[in-house]
Parts: C-alpha cells; structure tokens; sequence
C-alpha cells in the first residue's frame, strides 16, 4: 500500500514538472510575436490592421473552442460586461498597439524586456492603490530591473547593432503598463468566477467591433489574395502561436503547478526568445553590455515574482502579484 501511495506522489510530482515546461513554450510563442508584426507592417499593415488582424482570426478559434466543447462560457452578465470590455481595452489594444511601435522601433529583445517589467508596475499600482508595502528588496529589484532595461537599451553602447529611439522605449514601457492593468482588471474578472477562455472571448470580441470601423480591411484582403495559402497561415499563426496557444499554456501551468515558478519561468524564456528570434532573422546583435542588461532584468524580475516564504500568505490576499499574462 505504502508503494502505491508512494507511486501516486510520484506521478503528481513528475506531472508538475511536466507542466512547468508549458510555461516556456508560452514564453517562446510570446517572443515571436515581433516577427509577425514586422512581417505585416512590412506588406504595409499599419497598427490598427495588424491588432485587428489577430483579433478577428483569435474570436472566430475561440468561439469554434467554445462551441465544441462548453457553450456554457459565452454567458456572461451585463453588469460585468465593462470589465470585460476594459481588460480587452487594455489587455489587447493598448498594450498590443504600444509593444507593436517599441518592435518596429527598437530591438525585438528590447521590446520583449520592457514588457517584461509588468510586475513593477503591478507592484507600483499594489503600493498606490491597495496599500501594499513597498520592502527595500522590491525597491532593489525595480532598479536593478530598470538598470539592465538602460543596459540593453544602448544608451551605454559599446558594441553591437541594436537600435532604439526614445518614442520606441516609452511605448516599450507602456506595454508594461498596459500589461499591469490587465493583470489586474483580470484578476478581478477572475474572482467573478470567469474561466479564462470567457475572459478572452470578450476581450477579443470587444477588440474586433471597436476595431472593425479603423482597420485597413483592403490591404487585409490584398494580401490574403496574392498568396492565399502562406498569408492564411501568416494570420492563423499570428493569432495561434503568439497569443491564444502561450496564453492556454501559461493559465493551465498556473492552474497545475507552482504560480511563482510558472511566472519565473515565463519571465525568461519570452525575452531569451526575443533575442534569439531578433538575432536569426534580423540580424540584432546584442552588445556586451546588453547581455548584461537582459541578465540583470530577468534575474531581478525573477526575484520580485518569486513567492519567498514570508509572503505566501500575503500573496494569496494578492494573487496579483504573480504575472498574469494578457492573449495580447
């Protein structure tokens, strides 16, 4: 009996660690996204048509999801459809809007890194908002994060071909911002008791209609029609692969594994991913110094994440504290 016993914690052990991987997969599908957006705003997609594009291909998937396995997630009341609406407003079009010019303006691996920095600003709004204590480790951690930003940046430069100016850096961190905001709008989404799947369906859909009056719908239809097969696949992966697939991933980690290790483990993958994809296909090479700066980011992000023993039990009244992650 002992050993079967000792078989089943085993096998629960072994399938946490199975799960943990889930997490950067999500985290290489995140840090692809710059290469899609790039590829369209090359055809001549501006911002707009490049969100829209993703956002009508994401709610016609999840709705074929919903349809075929639970239609019970469509339902949602009236009275939560604004904070559904503002997690889409936030969670998609802000942040998609701002990361798209910080990628079309400065490094992918810069980009990625600056919208890693969610969790300071989810921290900073804790501290203004829900009263939450800013230690003197937090306080360190955001500026070592900061730091390694600055690093990577260029603005030191000694080496390598990253470029950057200043309107992309800032959109870069309104990417964070916008991130944060969602994290939280989520959050609050979550304790009204929706599944993540209801949350993106509205997000999106809210997305689509807003969206729909202002997206270039000739150009999206142009260069559907020069290469029917190549630029289907470019629109599916787009929404797929960098958005709806790395967001199941990261919630069924969440759902299934250690919260902290997930978003640790999220946390590097997506701006190593950057680098490497910024590297390989454009060419990006990171100087000295940049490496540097990505080095110091991650390990201070994976600090301020991490749910050090003193605070688990503060960290369940604040689940926010953990990085959430937007479909994008």
């Amino acid at each position: 009996m002992r050993h079967g016993m000792s078989m089943c914690i085993l096998e629960v052990e072994m399938k946490k660690k199975l799960y943990l991987i889930l997490p950067i997969i999500a985290g290489i599908c995140w840090g692809t996204q710059g290469i899609f957006v790039r590829i369209l705003s090359n055809a001549g997609f501006d911002n707009i048509t490049i969100i829209f594009s993703r956002s009508i291909v994401a709610i016609m998937v999840i709705s074929v999801v919903i349809l075929i396995t639970d239609r019970r997630k469509f339902k949602a009341h009236a009275k939560d459809l604004p904070l559904l609406m503002g997690i889409g407003f936030a969670g998609v079009i802000l942040l998609s809007y701002s990361y798209n010019i910080a990628v079309l303006r400065t490094s992918l691996s810069l980009a990625a890194v600056l919208l890693c920095l969610a969790p300071i600003f989810v921290l900073i709004f804790s501290v203004v908002f829900f009263g939450e204590k800013l230690t003197r480790l937090k306080f360190i951690c955001m500026l070592a994060a900061i730091f390694g930003c600055i690093l990577l940046s260029g603005l030191l430069r000694d080496g390598g071909n990253l470029h950057w100016d200043t309107v992309g850096f800032f959109f870069g961190l309104g990417s964070a911002i916008a991130n944060a905001a969602y994290t939280v709008l989520s959050k609050m989404a979550t304790k009204q008791r929706y599944d993540a799947i209801t949350i993106f369906f509205y997000s999106f859909l809210f997305v689509t209609v807003v969206l729909a009056p202002f997206a270039d719908w000739k150009i999206m239809v142009d260069y559907l029609v020069s290469a029917p097969v190549k630029v289907s696949a470019i629109y599916l992966t787009h929404s797929v692969w960098t958005s709806l697939l790395p967001a199941l991933f990261y919630t069924l980690a969440v759902q299934n594994a250690d919260a902290g290790r997930t978003a640790i483990l999220a946390s590097g993958a997506e701006p190593v991913s950057s680098m490497l994809a910024g590297l390989v296909f454009y060419h990006e090479i990171p100087s000295p110094s940049g490496i540097i700066g990505m080095i110091i980011t991650i390990i201070a992000l994976i600090i301020l994440v991490r749910p050090h023993r003193a605070r688990r039990g503060a960290n369940q009244k604040h689940p926010e504290r953990s990085r959430s992650r937007t479909p994008q």
